[in-house]
């Protein structure tokens, strides 16, 4: 059988065991103390992957620990339908997508036949929660299932529906014409859950000055810098693109666009198109410069990008690098205008840095033209000779208003003036683009006219948000700076949609409630949602609301079962551990807490915000397009539920990224299958009543591993638990098998191994029930976390046996460090009464953090001195603290302990002396060199 099956079978006969006696089904306990765990909680438009289980397993992790402290303890989980990534799939799947298709055909292993039925996005999403639930299950999850929902449940639309309702009362939603990125495809506004790859589109303003020709049309520029204007000379143009001549209807002018430039820009302005043309046919054109009056040729170049702005580029040679490049490599004589004046550059700062940077490729010069831009934008002046190109009936505005300004002040200026002139209009970009819709057309910008937003820019909303934030813990602490910069920077979000699954807007029901947007503060709903299901819909009115979760309103008018669904909240409610990926601070995140100040106040804000890292599959993260997805499914069945659910989880600390790949996956499961048959072979081993220096010391050390191990998952460090549960403790109990030649005392056994037990539990539950069950009747997961006075204590046996493993890893280091394999060792221990305690002087010099300095200036000038203090710094934590609490005689340690030392080496002999006798011979000089907790030692 593989160590695959095997964990997978017994995680099955457990989790039917756990289901059967509805372990985690929990309801409010007045006088017992709650936590209340959440997740975010997954799309059902395909399976889970491994990096939903990252979170979902770090969520539950911390649930059944806190359980384990003897919290009553609620893991809920739902399922999100809301939104275009259902219909997107489900679309694709009619269309026969061929990519689509293989991703659930090959990765994902679901039938052809069955994928077919998924053009119907119902069908589609109810597949999924079902496949989902499962999944979940078979990770070990422990959720109270009686409460899961989806977004499109009614009940969870009355509760959305009220707190809209409440958002519009207090002023935090607003109605406007607004720029949104938009899929042309599926016709409504798109964010960061309906595009491929989660990304959330950026949208900036562009300025575009209006070129005019003596033909009528008007050639239409796209720049950051209108400022520049009064040194364009020329107009650049593609040479390999098609343009097209359209009508703006708005402006009652013909215009000339790039064809891709149309497509995009349709969204935005009123265009006809009267017809296509190449680009040839504009060579022999004059277009006037609108602030010169001056005739400019129109040029094409390779270096114009038709799909950016508006395919029409102004050049401006003496201050753009690249049109000064695209000018000279066309062999085109040109004028040199400059407009900005600073310090850092002279007269022609585009050919200084095309000399400085030595490159004409437009990528490696990317960097040089940012700095231009930066150090034209903050330190530039608008130079006074300009005057000599501009108009008459244009120099007294210009000299007032730009000459000697600063470009900040002079691009506010100049646009201005377009503006007076007719000759300037906005456009918008999607500046991290291309990006694409789940359906796979390329998004755009589309200026909405009466669009609903969450006006998160309000500046009480905003401000009492950031209040908020100082108190909630957040897990790791750095991501609190992330997390006041997101909300500061927050601006009104647009939160409908025309089409799509999900919750109806309460005044009008063409709308639709985007999934970012109705899962701000579902955690709440979490609390009753098994309790209403069985209301009158009706009965579920905004007093409904207001009662149970505001505690508004008088409970006699509503019915006495309202009283135990307000207990139900009340109890539980607010969320003590918020759990997801570290991607949704962005958004999710800020919007949660932002929702919660609104609606419920600070009082019932999340205690604690954790966010994990990615999964990295070869190095990079899941993506189709690396095609590197993972199905939760298939890492299960391939290497185990507990293997699964410690390689996502604890392999690095939480806010960092897991690599997941096959060797360390195989030797997790390696690492459980032996614990397990070793723990029960050693229920087995022959035992004694007697307590001896190794059984003592194995009780007094795993009592300190079960206070480290309580200390790091309370605080989520679940790395350093997961390195002393599953392999410190499997090398100690190791050395305590040794260390008493195979005879265990029973009781010190069992108490150990129950601590270790219940320490794997809230990680690896499943192997550790079926351990806990080879001498115990009751279910791990119900029992208390360890506690360290669960085990003896003592800790002079302890500092012994540390001691002495200290000693044989430093012989180790020492043989490696030599290229020898030991065969004899001879060993020379110091018991020196005075070098003892300037050792634990030493020991307390450093504890209170002086230096070498400062401790030399209180013992006095002395090499011997200075090397106890640079034993003690050597020195682990634990035997510090122990050596300055208990005596230790080093020789007598050694002697009784000598057949270990042996094994451990695999020596065939030691000879140890005592440093200060003088009869003992002097072996390569290690005998003078003996001190303290630190022998000389001779390997042979």
């Amino acid at each position: 059988m593989s160590v695959s099956t095997f964990l997978n079978e017994i995680a099955s006969k457990w989790q039917k065991a756990w289901e059967e006696n509805k372990l985690y089904e929990v309801d409010a306990k007045e006088g017992k103390p709650k936590k209340f765990i959440t997740v975010a909680f997954p799309y059902t438009n395909s399976p889970l992957h491994i990096g939903h289980g990252r979170t979902y397993i770090t969520g539950d992790i911390y649930a059944r620990y806190l359980r384990m402290k003897g919290y009553n303890v609620l893991f809920p989980f739902a399922f999100q339908y809301t939104g275009t990534p259902i219909l997107s799939i489900a679309e694709a799947v009619r269309r026969k997508d061929e990519d689509i298709i293989s991703t659930f055909v090959k990765i994902y292993g679901i039938p052809e036949s069955e994928v077919e039925k998924f053009s119907d996005p119902q069908y589609l999403a109810e597949y999924f929660t079902r496949d989902m639930e499962r999944t979940a299950k078979t990770l070990g999850l422990s959720v109270d299932w009686r409460r899961k929902f989806t977004t499109v449940d009614p009940y969870f639309e009355k509760f959305v529906q009220w707190q809209y309702k409440k958002l519009m009362e207090m002023g935090f939603l607003k109605k406007e014409k607004s720029a949104l990125a938009y899929c042309p495809n599926d016709q409504f506004p798109v964010g960061m859950h309906d595009t491929r790859g989660d990304i959330e589109p950026e949208i900036i303003d562009v300025d575009v000055i209006y070129f005019p020709s003596e033909e009528g049309l008007f050639f239409p520029a796209a720049t950051s810098r209108p400022e520049t204007v009064f040194g364009a000379i020329a107009l650049l143009i593609n040479p390999n693109t098609e343009y097209v001549i359209s009508v703006d209807k708005k402006r009652g002018k013909k215009v000339v666009l790039s064809r891709y430039a149309y497509e995009k820009l349709k969204y935005q302005i009123e265009l006809e198109v009267e017809r296509s043309v190449k680009s040839d046919e504009f060579l022999t054109f004059r277009v006037k410069n609108p602030l010169t009056n001056k005739d400019m040729k129109i040029i094409k170049s390779k270096y114009v990008e038709p799909k950016q702005g508006t395919g029409i580029v102004m050049a401006v040679p003496a201050h753009e690098p690249i049109h000064y490049l695209a000018l000279t490599e066309l062999g085109e004589s040109f004028e040199i205008i400059p407009v900005i004046y600073t310090d850092d550059y002279g007269d022609i700062p585009a050919s200084e840095v095309l000399a400085l940077a030595q490159t004409t490729n437009p990528q490696e010069l990317k960097d040089y033209i940012d700095t231009l831009y930066r150090t034209e934008y903050h330190k530039g002046v608008i130079r006074e000779d300009i005057l000599d190109y501009v108009p008459s009936f244009l120099k007294d505005v210009v000299k007032e208003r730009v000459l000697n300004k600063s470009v900040r002040e002079a691009r506010k200026a100049v646009v201005e003036i377009l503006k007076n002139l007719d000759s300037h209009f906005t456009i918008y970009e999607i500046t991290n683009g291309p990006i694409y819709c789940r359906c796979g057309a390329e998004i755009v910008v589309k200026l909405v006219d009466e669009q609903w937003f969450v006006n998160y820019s309000n500046s009480i909303w905003k401000a009492s948000t950031l209040k908020a934030l100082e108190k909630i813990k957040f897990v790791p602490e750095d991501t609190r700076r992330e997390m006041e910069k997101v909300v500061f920077n927050m601006q009104p979000r647009a939160f409908t949609r025309s089409r799509g699954l999900g919750v109806r807007l309460p005044w009008d029901d063409k709308e639709i409630i985007d999934s970012l947007s109705d899962s701000t503060i579902y955690t709440a709903f979490y609390t009753i949602s098994h309790k209403i299901r069985n209301l009158d819909l009706n009965k579920l009115d905004d007093k409904f609301w207001d009662y149970v979760m505001l505690g508004r309103g008088s409970q006699p008018e509503l019915g006495a079962e309202v009283n135990d669904i307000r207990k139900e909240f009340t109890y539980w409610y607010p969320v003590d551990s918020r759990h997801s990926g570290r991607d949704l601070i962005q958004n999710h995140l800020a919007y949660y807490i932002y929702h919660h100040v609104a609606i419920f106040g600070e009082n019932l804000l999340p205690k604690q915000i954790v966010t994990n890292g990615f999964i990295r599959v070869g190095g990079k993260k899941m993506s189709k397009s690396f095609g590197n997805i993972y199905p939760l499914s298939k890492a299960i069945s391939e290497y185990g539920v507990d293997t699964v659910r410690l390689a996502l989880t604890s392999t690095s600390s939480i806010g960092d990224d897991i690599e997941f790949n096959a060797s360390i996956a195989k030797s997790i499961a390696d690492q459980l299958k032996h614990i397990h048959d070793y723990i029960a072979a050693l229920l087995k081993a022959p035992s004694t009543q007697e307590f001896r220096k190794p059984d003592l010391w194995l009780s007094s050390i795993v009592s300190d591993f079960v206070k480290k191990v309580d200390e790091y998952v309370d605080k989520l460090d679940l790395r350093s638990a997961y390195i002393i549960v599953y392999y410190t403790m499997y090398e100690t109990v190791k050395d305590y098998v040794e260390l008493t030649n195979g005879i265990v005392n029973r009781d010190i056994l069992v108490s150990v191994l129950s601590a270790w037990i219940r320490m794997m539990a809230p990680f690896t539950p499943h192997i550790a029930e079926e351990l806990w069950h080879y001498f115990n009747d009751s279910f791990v997961v119900t029992q208390k976390f360890p506690e360290p006075s669960d085990l003896k204590y003592e800790g002079s046996s302890l500092l012994e046996i540390e001691y002495l493993r200290l000693l044989v890893d430093k012989i180790n280091q020492l043989s490696a460090s030599m290229n020898k394999e030991p065969e004899k060792l001879v060993i020379y221990v110091n018991s020196d009464q005075e070098l003892k305690k300037i050792l634990r002087r030493a020991i307390r010099a450093i504890q209170e953090r002086k230096t070498l300095r400062d401790f030399i200036s209180e013992v006095g000038e002395d090499s011997v001195s200075k090397k106890l203090y640079e034993v003690a710094s050597e020195l682990p934590y634990l035997v510090r603290e122990l050596y300055l609490q208990n005596d230790l005689d080093e020789e007598k340690v050694l002697v009784s302990n000598l057949k270990f030392i042996m094994n451990k080496l695999n020596l065939t002999e030691i000879v140890i002396y005592d440093a200060k006798d003088q009869l003992s011979p002097d072996i390569k000089g290690k005998k003078e060199l003996a001190l303290p907790l630190s022998p000389g030692i001779v390997i042979i």
